[in-house]
């Protein structure tokens, strides 16, 4: 009898469909896992980051990486100091002061120690720094970067402009070069090297703008400087007699004082003016001055009545100079002026506060026109400037 079984391939058939959707299964499960596990990152090769290579920036030693966020403000900032700090000193000195017992009756001499800066002008070891630096030192020491130190002596000084020329003997010295402050800007950059505080602190760098021109700083002690540079980059205690610079690297000032109850004041005297009481020191010694004669006290609405009453007088104007003392065999003596008298004009340009004799500036043989009040009286006297001390 036949069989009419039907003979089926379907288990062959099925075995193989399992296979290949096991297959297909497996494959989306492993693309999955790539896709949302970040496996990916790892499995696909990429080449070695390609860093971009070192250049040298033209006219100077500084290596800048392109790429990377160097302003030029930055990039001159660094120029100027690799150019000009190895000519920037610290200036160290010594000298004697008489201090007293606890009672304050006995007295005794004491060291002390000072510190400024300075900057090596000349290839022969001249240096320019600050009256108030090395005024009454027994001992100057002037330190370089580059940890070299030498005795050094004064060529010269002048506490009228606050300026001083030392003298080192060395070799190989870096030099710093004077650029023209009569061409400054107000608001062009201005760099500060000096020595503030200490050694620990030497050669800082600070930064800022030239604020203001043709400032008037008193000293004290009948002492006014006239025409001087203001900045806001930091000047500390340590400062002084340090360059300010511009962004070219040239010297355009020497850093001199600060306002101790404000921030961001500081000034400096212009490089002309440095340049050319240094040249008349070095040849001189010292820079003759020349004057009129006469002790004077400014007043204005401000202060006449405190005048008056010190005085004991009666002041015939608003504003003005009142002579307090003319001195003997002078020429202002010699014009007829005497105490009491009011100085109202300068060579017909009228006086007020913050205006001095020393602004003048002054050379032997000159003539001042000063309109005088005396009393109701109103004088025009001219006299000729003489050299009235030598120091």
């Amino acid at each position: 009898m036949r069989d009419y079984r039907f003979k089926s391939s379907s288990p062959r058939i099925g075995s193989f469909g399992q296979t290949m959707l096991a297959a297909f299964l497996g494959g989306l499960l492993v693309l999955l896992a790539v896709r949302f596990t970040g496996l990916g990152e790892y499995l696909i090769h990429r080449p070695p980051a390609q860093h971009p290579p070192v250049q040298e920036a033209p006219d100077s030693s500084t290596r800048v990486l392109p790429g990377l966020d160097v302003t030029d403000f930055e990039s001159a900032t660094i120029k100027v100091v690799e150019k000009v700090g190895p000519a920037v000193v610290m200036i160290t000195t010594t000298r004697l002061i008489e201090v007293s017992d606890f009672f304050g009756f006995i007295w005794y001499p004491q060291e002390v120690q000072g510190l400024g800066s300075g900057v090596i002008f000349r290839k022969d070891g001249y240096i320019l720094t600050n009256h108030h630096v090395i005024k009454e030192a027994r001992e100057i020491r002037v330190i370089l970067p580059d940890g070299r130190a030498f005795p050094a002596r004064v060529i010269g000084a002048d506490q009228y402009t606050d300026l001083a020329v030392l003298k080192i003997e060395g070799e190989n010295l870096p030099v710093a070069e004077f650029g023209d402050s009569d061409k400054l800007r107000v608001g062009q950059l201005a760099i500060a090297i000096g020595n503030p505080i200490g050694e620990g602190l030497k050669n800082t760098v600070t930064t800022g703008v030239i604020s203001a021109l043709g400032r008037t700083l008193d000293l004290g002690n009948n002492v006014t400087l006239r025409d001087v540079i203001q900045t806001d980059a930091s000047i500390n205690p340590g400062n002084s007699g340090g360059p300010l610079l511009n962004s070219r690297g040239e010297v355009i000032g020497i850093n001199t004082a600060i306002i101790q109850d404000a921030q961001g004041i500081g000034f400096a005297i212009p490089a002309n003016k440095a340049r050319e009481i240094a040249g008349v020191l070095i040849a001189e010694g010292r820079v003759p001055r020349a004057g009129i004669g006469i002790t004077y006290m400014p007043f204005d609405a401000s202060n006449r009545r405190q005048v008056e009453a010190r005085f004991r007088i009666r002041l015939p104007v608003e504003e003005g100079f009142l002579i307090t003392h003319v001195v003997s065999g002078g020429p202002a003596a010699k014009a007829g002026l005497r105490p009491g008298d009011v100085v109202v004009e300068i060579n017909r340009q009228k006086v007020c506060m913050g205006t001095d004799f020393q602004g003048l500036d002054l050379r032997v043989g000159d003539r001042v026109l000063l309109g005088i009040q005396r009393g109701a009286r109103r004088l025009e006297v001219e006299i000729i400037a003489e050299e009235l001390q030598k120091s």
